[in-house]
C-alpha cells in the first residue's frame, strides 16, 4: 500500500512540473521588454528595406565618410590625403598629384601606391593646380597671408619654379603647353585683359580686353583659338568670348545664358555647357553646342560641366549627377561657395543620342561623394575624381 501511494505521488509531481514547464514557455505572454525588442527589430528591417529614388541617393550616416575607411568595392580611395592637380600621366600608367599639405609632387600607380616623389618643392596654401596637355609643366595657384593670389609655374624637366607677376587671378595652358594664358588686371588703367606669356612670365602680350571681373579660360583643343567667359554665376548673364592666338578678330557665342560653364570636346567641334534655367535659379542643365554656338540642345541632365569629362573620341561624356540639393539652393553659386555639398551618382552619356547609362548602381555606392576635377583612365574603364568634401582622390572602376 505504501509503495502504491509513493508511486501515485511521484506521478503527480511529474505532472505538476510538466504543466509548469508548458505554461511558462508556451502559453505565457511575452514581457513588455520582449514586445519592444521585437517591434524595434521589425522597424529596423522595414527601414533598411525602404526604396529610394535612384536619381536622388539616400543620405548616408556621417560614419560612412570616415576618411580612415575604404569606402566601398565600387569606389576606392586612391590618396590618403587631400590633393590638388590630380591627373593621368602622359603614358596613362600613373597618376600625378600635389599633396595639399606641403605641395610635394607624387607619382602613384592607378591604385594609389607611391611610385616616386617627383618634387619636394614646398607650396603653401595651394588653391588650384593646372597641368599642360603634355604633363610636363604645371601652374600652381596659391594664396598668400595677405590674401593676395599668387601664380607659379613648375617645369618637371628643369625643376625650375617661376613666379608670375601680380594681379593675375586666372590662368590656363596653351594647346602646345609652352605658353601660359592668363587674365591680367592693370590697377592703374582699370583694364582687364586676356594675355599670354612664356611659363616664366616673359615675352607677354595682350590678346583681348573685357569688362568683367572673374573669368574662366580654356584653349580650344587643336585650334588657334582661346575661349574665355565669366566665372559661373546664376545672377550673371554671360557670353563666351573667342580670340585667335594672334589676338585679332575677337567674337562671342552663347549670349544671355545664366551661370554658364564650358568644357570643350577633344575634337573641338562641340562643347559641353552647363547653365542655370533663370537668373538666381535653382535648376541647372547640361547642353551641347557647336563651335559657333548656333546649335544648342539640352541633354536633360541637371549637372555642372566641372563634374564631367569627355571620352577621347568625343562621343561620350562621363558625369556625376548631383543629388540631395536643397530646394532653396541657388545653383551653381551655393555649390561653388561650399554652402551645400552634393551626393553624386555616376553616369555615361552618349552625345549623339542622349542615352544615359549608370556607371554603378546607386545601391553600390557606400558613402557620399561630391565630385570635382574628374578624369578617365587611358582605357576609359575607370573614373577618377577628387571628393570635394574631403579633398582626397578616388577611383570608380566600371
Amino acid at each position: 500500500m505504501t509503495k502504491k501511494i509513493f508511486a501515485i505521488s511521484t506521478l503527480l509531481l511529474v505532472l505538476v512540473v510538466a504543466f509548469a514547464f508548458v505554461y511558462n514557455f508556451v502559453f505565457k505572454k511575452p514581457s513588455a521588454d520582449q514586445k519592444n525588442n521585437g517591434t524595434a527589430a521589425s522597424k529596423t528591417t522595414q527601414s533598411e528595406g525602404k526604396l529610394t529614388d535612384t536619381n536622388q541617393p539616400a543620405k548616408t550616416p556621417a560614419s560612412t565618410n570616415d576618411t580612415s575607411q575604404k569606402e566601398s568595392s565600387a569606389i576606392a580611395t586612391v590618396s590618403d590625403e587631400p590633393v590638388f592637380g590630380a591627373t593621368l600621366s602622359s603614358d596613362g600608367k600613373s597618376i600625378y598629384y600635389l599633396l595639399a599639405g606641403n605641395g610635394q609632387l607624387n607619382q602613384v600607380s592607378l591604385d594609389g601606391k607611391l611610385d616616386k616623389v617627383l618634387s619636394t618643392e614646398k607650396y603653401e596654401n595651394i588653391k588650384k593646380a593646372i597641368w599642360n596637355k603634355q604633363k610636363n609643366k604645371i601652374i600652381i595657384k596659391t594664396k598668400l597671408a595677405s590674401e593676395k593670389t599668387r601664380y607659379l609655374t613648375y617645369d618637371l624637366a628643369t625643376k625650375k619654379v617661376s613666379v608670375l607677376k601680380e594681379n593675375i587671378d586666372s590662368a590656363a595652358w596653351s594647346n602646345l603647353g609652352d605658353k601660359v594664358i592668363y587674365k591680367y588686371y592693370d590697377p592703374k588703367k582699370k583694364r582687364r585683359t586676356i594675355s599670354v606669356s612664356d611659363p616664366d612670365g616673359k615675352n607677354w602680350k595682350d590678346l583681348a580686353e573685357f569688362n568683367y571681373q572673374n573669368v574662366e579660360i580654356a584653349a580650344v583643343p587643336d585650334s588657334s583659338e582661346i575661349s574665355f567667359w565669366p566665372s559661373p554665376d546664376a545672377f550673371l548673364s554671360t557670353a563666351v568670348g573667342l580670340v585667335p592666338f594672334g589676338g585679332r578678330d575677337k567674337r562671342e557665342i552663347l549670349r544671355d545664358r545664366w551661370g554658364t560653364d564650358l568644357l570643350w570636346s577633344p575634337n573641338n567641334s562641340t562643347a559641353l555647357v552647363s547653365y542655370a534655367d533663370q537668373k538666381g535659379g535653382h535648376k541647372t542643365d547640361l547642353a551641347i553646342t557647336n563651335r559657333d554656338g548656333n546649335q544648342f540642345h539640352s541633354l536633360v541632365f541637371p549637372s555642372f560641366a566641372s563634374k564631367c569629362v569627355w571620352s577621347a573620341d568625343s562621343q561620350f561624356i562621363y558625369c556625376a549627377l548631383p543629388g540631395n540639393i536643397p530646394d532653396s539652393a541657388v545653383l551653381p553659386n551655393d555649390w561653388q561657395s561650399g554652402k551645400i555639398q552634393t551626393a553624386d551618382t555616376f553616369w555615361k552619356i552618349e552625345v549623339g543620342t542622349g542615352k544615359k547609362t549608370r556607371l554603378v548602381e546607386a545601391g553600390n555606392i557606400s558613402g557620399s561623394y561630391d565630385v570635382l576635377s574628374p578624369f578617365l583612365s587611358k582605357d576609359e574603364k575607370e573614373f577618377f575624381f577628387v571628393n570635394k568634401t574631403d579633398g582626397k582622390l578616388y577611383g570608380l572602376a566600371f
